[in-house]
């Protein structure tokens, strides 16, 4: 919500072009992040014994990864500015570049933190460095710094959030280099790895392609409709991931009973997740330009798709979590390599169409992964397709006729204030959506209240 926030800010100092020369030079830098911290944090995360000697391994390699690719960035900082006609970009990706040693740093930290279930303390440095890298990037937009301010963010939060993390915790994590522990996280950190990185790829040849097809211009508008799904949608998918994950791993020596916790676990996070992301597409052509000011109305169509995509795919990821949990993580692979395929030839394909295409290109990528989330067939995870359907189905039924109801309800409100038309749409979709849970799915109403109750008695116990 605080970088969503912050929006309201760089929005009116800032043009759409910054935004789109931001977006290029900040998906290099998430690729090259791959390369440095996120295999090992799965890799850590699921292993039954963790010493200290493998996070040290871990940091160490990190580290003289990152080393490398800080020299590489100088030379794709030219690159880059060539390619787009920006200067700028050839100082913007080395200090972006920063960046990746205290990801790297952060990621490996996490996994010690999820290993202890303290995900409090993930969550207190997650705010905390948000709190401070927006409040940094805010006063120098306000100076006159202008888009340096959205790579001060980046880099600000990045190395407060690990900073904070390592001081709670209480355990100092040195470099020390040792060929065997690093060794011992084999094949798992591997699959990882590739499986981050078609992520991350995706994003860096989707938003190039968008630049090189409608220019830097469109590639803002793009940047400002991610920036209000995707920290959304990267909170709750980051937070379900980690929470699920340690309640799967326990049942790993057990496939029925880890069947049977991914099945109530995925149902739930759907009912919960996807009205969400429902109710934001519903709302977003009154709530972007409040928060975007004039001048982005291009941006509330794929914004709309944006979100219309994480409604379906941020629950069917907790299949793919599932068998991460027992070392499996080749399948993410698959949906990922399926899903970049799909973006990339619907971006491409339906070009014609105009900027729509990007976002309905997204919503191809997220698609997929659905698709292939309940198509394949794991013999590492005893559950019917049908039964991963079931999972998900009445969720996306009850939040798409709900948030049907709030897009004709804006489209049939008389001419109101916008703040308090987006009021009355928020406080209408929680009483539609409630009122269908009750009729509908009063056994899943019914869980989720006595889950949350559970949760406030003993909110450090992880529960199906």
């Amino acid at each position: 919500m605080l970088l969503t926030g912050s929006t309201v800010v760089f929005s009116r100092y800032l043009a759409p072009s910054d935004f789109g020369i931001t977006a290029l030079v900040l998906t290099v830098v998430a690729v090259a992040a791959v390369f440095v911290g996120m295999p090992f944090e799965e890799a850590l995360a699921q292993r039954r014994v963790l010493r200290k000697a493998a996070l040290e391994a871990a940091l160490a390699a990190s580290w003289l990864v990152g080393l490398v690719l800080l020299a590489l960035s100088i030379a794709g900082g030219w690159l880059l500015a060539e390619a787009y006609g920006e200067p700028d970009m050839r100082l913007l990706l080395p200090v972006a570049m920063l960046t990746i040693f205290f990801s790297g740093h952060s990621d490996i930290v996490t996994a010690l933190a999820r290993r202890h279930r303290r995900f409090n303390e993930v969550a207190i440095a997650t705010l905390v460095g948000n709190l401070i890298g927006v409040a940094t990037s805010i006063l120098m937009v306000v100076l006159g710094f202008g888009l340096w301010s959205l790579i001060a963010q980046r880099v600000v939060i990045a190395a407060a959030r690990a900073v904070v993390l390592q001081l709670r915790l209480g355990i100092v994590v040195v470099p020390r280099w040792s060929s065997s522990q690093l060794k011992s996280l084999g094949r798992f950190a591997g699959l990882t790895f590739f499986d981050r990185l078609v992520d991350n790829v995706t994003f860096l040849v989707f938003n190039n392609v968008v630049g090189a097809i409608y220019g830097v211009t469109v590639l803002g508008y793009v940047n400002m409709s991610m920036r209000f799904i995707e920290p959304i949608r990267g909170a709750i998918a980051a937070t379900g991931h980690n929470l699920a994950f340690f309640f799967f791993a326990s049942a790993q020596r057990d496939i029925a009973e880890l069947k049977r916790r991914a099945e109530t676990v995925v149902s739930q996070a759907a009912l919960v997740s996807t009205p969400v992301f429902i109710g934001m597409a519903a709302v977003l052509p009154v709530l972007l330009p409040i928060v975007a000011g004039p001048g982005w109305d291009e941006a509330v169509d794929i914004a709309v798709c944006l979100a219309l995509g994480s409604a379906i795919v941020i629950p069917a990821r907790l299949i793919y979590t599932a068998l991460s949990a027992i070392a499996r993580p080749e399948y993410s692979v698959v949906a990922n390599v399926a899903a970049f395929a799909a973006t990339v030839a619907v971006l491409v394909g339906a070009s014609g169409l105009g900027p729509i295409s990007v976002g309905l290109s997204r919503i191809a990528g997220d698609a997929t992964q659905v698709a292939v989330a309940i198509g394949l067939r794991p013999r590492h995870l005893v559950w019917s397709r049908t039964g991963r359907l079931m999972a998900l189905l009445p969720a996306w039924l009850l939040a798409g006729a709900m948030g049907l109801a709030v897009w004709a309800a804006a489209t049939a409100l008389p001419a109101l204030n916008a703040a308090l038309t987006l009021a009355l749409l928020v406080l209408l979709g929680v009483a539609i959506y409630l009122l269908l849970l009750a009729v509908f799915a009063r056994p899943a109403l019914r869980s989720l209240i006595a889950l949350v109750r559970a949760r406030r008695a003993n909110p450090t116990e992880v529960r199906p």
